[in-house]
This record gives C-alpha cells, sequence and structure tokens, in this order.
C-alpha cells in the first residue's frame, strides 16, 4: 500500500536526521576535549538499533569545524521535519481512504 510505504520513508527520514543531528552534536561537544588514543578506534552506532553507522573508525584527531557542524545539525533537523511531514501527510491520506471506504 503507496500510504504505507510513504509512511516508512518518513520513518527513514526522520531517523537519519536524528542521527545527522547527534553525529553533529557529538563533533561540537568534542571542542576542547584532548584527544584519546583509544578513542580514534571507535565506531559510531546508530542510535535506533544499535548497529556500526560506518566500517570505519572515528578520526578525533581532527580538528572540528564549529560552522560545518551547526550546519549538520541544521540539516538534520530540517531532514527531522520533513519526514514528520511526511508521515503526517501520509496519515491524512489514510483516513481519508478509511473514510471513503467505510
Amino acid at each position: 500500500m503507496a500510504s504505507l510505504d510513504l509512511m516508512s520513508a518518513g520513518m527513514n527520514s526522520v531517523r537519519q536526521g536524528q542521527y545527522r543531528a547527534s553525529t553533529a552534536a557529538a563533533e561540537i561537544a568534542r571542542v576542547g576535549v584532548p584527544a584519546d588514543p583509544a578513542a580514534s578506534q571507535a565506531v559510531p552506532l546508530q542510535p535506533a538499533i544499535d548497529k556500526p553507522a560506518a566500517t570505519t573508525a572515528v578520526d578525533s584527531n581532527r580538528p572540528v569545524n564549529l560552522v560545518d557542524s551547526l550546519v549538520e545539525m541544521r540539516q538534520g533537523q530540517r531532514e527531522v521535519e520533513a519526514g514528520s511531514s511526511v508521515i503526517d501527510t501520509a496519515s491524512e491520506v489514510l483516513g481519508t481512504l478509511l473514510d471513503v471506504k467505510a
């Protein structure tokens, strides 16, 4: 059913936006923290499913660009907003279809 596919796409967009925002927030939080050699071997996990988000380790020794991180956070926010809008629209469409069928 098309409306369920839309809801799934909306949920995926929300999940990706949350991941983008949390990754950017972690980058911002890393400002001023001394480099940790053990952290360079860490692989970040996706918050919803606790599976590795990437196959490469995090490079904690590279400098943090606050502007890029803030832009990433804003993009994550917009992605979540767009996904929730898709979910709302799919819900309205499904409700209308149920009303028409009944």
